[in-house]
Protein backbone atom coordinates (compact mmCIF):
# COMPACT_ATOMS: atom_id res chain seq x y z
CA UNK A 1 0.00 0.00 0.00
CA UNK A 2 1.26 3.42 -0.81
CA UNK A 3 1.52 5.60 2.24
CA UNK A 4 2.00 9.33 0.28
CA UNK A 5 1.44 11.40 3.40
CA UNK A 6 4.00 9.96 5.18
CA UNK A 7 6.45 8.77 2.58
CA UNK A 8 6.30 5.15 2.44
CA UNK A 9 4.94 1.68 1.67
CA UNK A 10 3.29 -0.15 3.79
CA UNK A 11 3.13 -3.95 3.53
CA UNK A 12 0.16 -6.01 5.04
CA UNK A 13 -1.20 -9.58 5.25
CA UNK A 14 -5.06 -10.07 3.29
CA UNK A 15 -6.26 -10.35 6.80
CA UNK A 16 -4.88 -6.97 7.39
CA UNK A 17 -2.36 -7.68 10.03
CA UNK A 18 0.68 -4.93 9.11
CA UNK A 19 3.67 -6.71 8.38
CA UNK A 20 6.32 -3.53 7.97
CA UNK A 21 6.88 -0.35 5.97
CA UNK A 22 9.28 0.70 3.46
CA UNK A 23 10.75 4.11 3.77
CA UNK A 24 12.91 6.15 1.11
CA UNK A 25 12.22 4.97 -1.71
CA UNK A 26 9.98 7.55 -2.92
CA UNK A 27 8.64 10.96 -1.51
CA UNK A 28 4.25 10.72 -2.50
CA UNK A 29 4.36 7.22 -3.57
CA UNK A 30 1.12 6.96 -5.56
CA UNK A 31 0.60 3.72 -6.72
CA UNK A 32 2.27 0.52 -6.83
CA UNK A 33 2.64 -2.00 -8.83
CA UNK A 34 4.09 -6.18 -9.10
CA UNK A 35 5.58 -8.10 -11.33
CA UNK A 36 7.32 -11.06 -11.18
CA UNK A 37 9.11 -9.87 -7.29
CA UNK A 38 10.28 -6.41 -9.14
CA UNK A 39 8.35 -3.65 -7.89
CA UNK A 40 7.45 -0.29 -9.96
CA UNK A 41 6.16 2.55 -7.90
CA UNK A 42 4.61 6.07 -9.09
CA UNK A 43 5.71 9.14 -7.21
CA UNK A 44 3.90 12.54 -7.79
CA UNK A 45 7.15 14.28 -7.08
CA UNK A 46 8.32 13.56 -10.72
CA UNK A 47 10.05 10.23 -10.67
CA UNK A 48 9.08 6.15 -10.67
CA UNK A 49 11.05 3.92 -9.34
CA UNK A 50 11.75 0.03 -9.39
CA UNK A 51 12.51 -2.14 -6.37
CA UNK A 52 13.43 -6.14 -6.79
CA UNK A 53 12.12 -8.87 -4.17
CA UNK A 54 14.69 -7.36 -1.28
CA UNK A 55 12.45 -3.94 -1.92
CA UNK A 56 16.24 -2.30 -2.70
CA UNK A 57 15.82 0.33 -5.67
CA UNK A 58 17.17 -0.84 -9.03
CA UNK A 59 16.14 2.15 -10.84
CA UNK A 60 14.71 5.74 -10.74
CA UNK A 61 13.33 6.82 -13.76
CA UNK A 62 12.91 10.83 -13.95
CA UNK A 63 14.99 12.77 -12.06
CA UNK A 64 12.89 13.92 -9.22
CA UNK A 65 13.16 17.75 -8.90
CA UNK A 66 9.71 18.94 -9.12
CA UNK A 67 8.59 20.10 -5.36
CA UNK A 68 4.84 20.30 -4.57
CA UNK A 69 4.69 23.87 -5.45
CA UNK A 70 6.69 23.41 -8.85
CA UNK A 71 4.05 20.43 -9.84
CA UNK A 72 0.75 22.15 -9.17
CA UNK A 73 1.85 24.91 -11.84
CA UNK A 74 3.80 22.71 -14.38
CA UNK A 75 0.96 19.77 -14.23
CA UNK A 76 -1.48 22.89 -15.94
CA UNK A 77 0.98 22.90 -18.90
CA UNK A 78 -0.39 22.90 -22.56
CA UNK A 79 -0.09 19.60 -24.23
CA UNK A 80 3.12 19.10 -26.25
CA UNK A 81 5.05 21.71 -24.02
CA UNK A 82 5.95 19.13 -21.15
CA UNK A 83 10.32 18.06 -21.84
CA UNK A 84 10.48 14.77 -23.24
CA UNK A 85 11.97 12.34 -20.79
CA UNK A 86 11.26 14.37 -18.05
CA UNK A 87 8.33 13.20 -15.76
CA UNK A 88 5.74 15.47 -14.08
CA UNK A 89 3.42 14.10 -12.40
CA UNK A 90 3.39 10.23 -12.11
CA UNK A 91 -0.03 9.05 -10.95
CA UNK A 92 0.10 5.21 -11.74
CA UNK A 93 2.54 2.88 -13.12
CA UNK A 94 2.29 -0.44 -14.23
CA UNK A 95 3.99 -3.35 -16.21
CA UNK A 96 2.50 -5.08 -19.32
CA UNK A 97 2.86 -8.67 -19.77
CA UNK A 98 6.84 -8.19 -21.48
CA UNK A 99 7.75 -6.01 -18.66
CA UNK A 100 7.98 -2.67 -20.30
CA UNK A 101 6.71 -0.13 -18.21
CA UNK A 102 3.28 2.17 -19.12
CA UNK A 103 3.34 5.73 -16.65
CA UNK A 104 0.21 7.82 -16.79
CA UNK A 105 0.18 11.42 -15.28
CA UNK A 106 -1.63 13.26 -13.30
CA UNK A 107 -1.62 16.52 -15.83
CA UNK A 108 -4.40 18.58 -17.05
CA UNK A 109 -4.01 17.35 -20.42
CA UNK A 110 -3.07 13.89 -19.85
CA UNK A 111 -0.24 12.03 -20.71
CA UNK A 112 0.89 8.50 -20.64
CA UNK A 113 4.46 7.31 -21.26
CA UNK A 114 6.27 4.09 -22.26
CA UNK A 115 8.88 2.68 -20.99
CA UNK A 116 10.66 -0.31 -22.80
CA UNK A 117 12.07 -3.11 -21.24
CA UNK A 118 15.81 -3.54 -21.65
CA UNK A 119 17.38 -6.90 -21.03
CA UNK A 120 16.21 -8.34 -17.80
CA UNK A 121 15.65 -5.11 -16.21
CA UNK A 122 14.92 -1.77 -16.81
CA UNK A 123 18.22 -0.40 -16.73
CA UNK A 124 18.58 3.70 -15.51
CA UNK A 125 20.00 5.15 -18.75
CA UNK A 126 18.40 2.92 -21.06
CA UNK A 127 15.00 3.90 -19.78
CA UNK A 128 15.91 7.53 -19.76
CA UNK A 129 16.76 6.95 -23.49
CA UNK A 130 13.76 5.20 -24.04
CA UNK A 131 11.53 7.97 -22.75
CA UNK A 132 12.88 10.54 -24.88
CA UNK A 133 11.63 8.55 -27.61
Amino acid sequence: MTDRGNSRLQRFTLEGKRIDSIQGTSKMPCFLHERNGDVVIADLLSKVTILDRQNRVVASLGEGEYSKADWSTVRTQAPGTFVPGRFVCPHGACFDHEGNIFVVEWVESGRVTKVRRSHSRVIPNAARAALAQ
